[in-house]
């Protein structure tokens, strides 16, 4: 049931992966995502109001180009709340920041990309991340070097988002909200040099997706690690149902 709260609270789903352009045999990945829309579509619905805040980190669409971008949006913008976007590594029709910009903003969405928003009281920053050089899945990448392309972009929308919650009092900091798309951890749970840069600009929260494996839900960070509070919020691991992550006191 939607709160009757006046106070905003976000919500945060990654995963979507939605495909009305193009319509996609989801049920390949296994009975949950059988028609998954709907059902990520109907608990929206019962629990966001229109003045919440709605985080996707990544991987919103399966479409390839942006002219196959528009069904997807349009199902999402007809959805209560305010949502913020982050690119995922299915996200190709994510070609630039400043493309996606021109195309969401019209839409009444934002969208990051190693930089942060404040909305609402909470500094909200972004990056997508990628697969550290120590993991199993890692792939060696010269030409792009997106390893460490992502932890630049990181550091920066960390360094914009500690700027913007100092909000000139530093005994009265904003809470700040992190979004990666890739775990910050490998996919055997160490440490990466990613972690290293979140444990040392301290965000209130980070949230990220991309796991869609049990066996990676229970190696995955869900609770405190040196003082940041991490949370998995990939649609599968949370049965299609955003997750209220702020207030904290929300959840309980």
């Amino acid at each position: 049931m939607i709160h009757n709260s006046s106070q905003t609270r976000i919500w945060a789903i990654a995963d979507t992966h939605l495909s009305f352009a193009k319509p996609k045999d989801m049920a390949r990945f296994g009975g949950e995502w059988v028609d998954h829309e709907a059902t990520i579509a109907a608990h929206w619905r019962e629990r966001i109001a229109t003045q919440d805040i709605v985080l996707l980190p990544g991987d919103v669409s399966w479409a390839q180009q942006t002219s196959r971008i528009w069904a997807d949006l349009m199902w999402l913008q007809q959805l209560p709340g305010r949502k913020v976007l982050l690119r995922g590594n299915h996200d190709h029709w994510w070609k630039s920041i400043d493309s996606v910009r021109k195309i969401v903003e019209p839409m009444g969405f934002y969208a990051l990309e190693g930089d942060s928003i404040t909305m609402d009281g909470v500094v909200i920053c972004g990056a997508m991340g990628h697969v550290a050089p120590h993991d199993p899945y890692y792939k060696e990448d010269p030409k792009k070097d997106r390893y460490h392309r992502e932890l630049d972009r990181l550091e920066r929308a960390l360094q914009h988002g500690t700027e913007a919650r100092a909000n000139g009092d530093a005994s009265a900091r904003l809470p700040m909200i992190l979004m990666t798309h890739y775990p910050p951890f490998t996919s055997d749970g160490q440490r990466t040099a990613y972690v290293d840069l979140i444990s040392r600009y301290q965000p209130t929260l980070c949230i990220y997706g991309h796991l869609h494996h049990r066996k990676e839900w229970e190696i995955a960070c869900n609770g405190t690690f040196e003082g940041v509070t991490y949370q998995l919020v990939a649609s599968d691991f949370l049965a299609m149902n955003p997750r209220a992550i702020w207030p904290v006191e929300s959840e309980q």
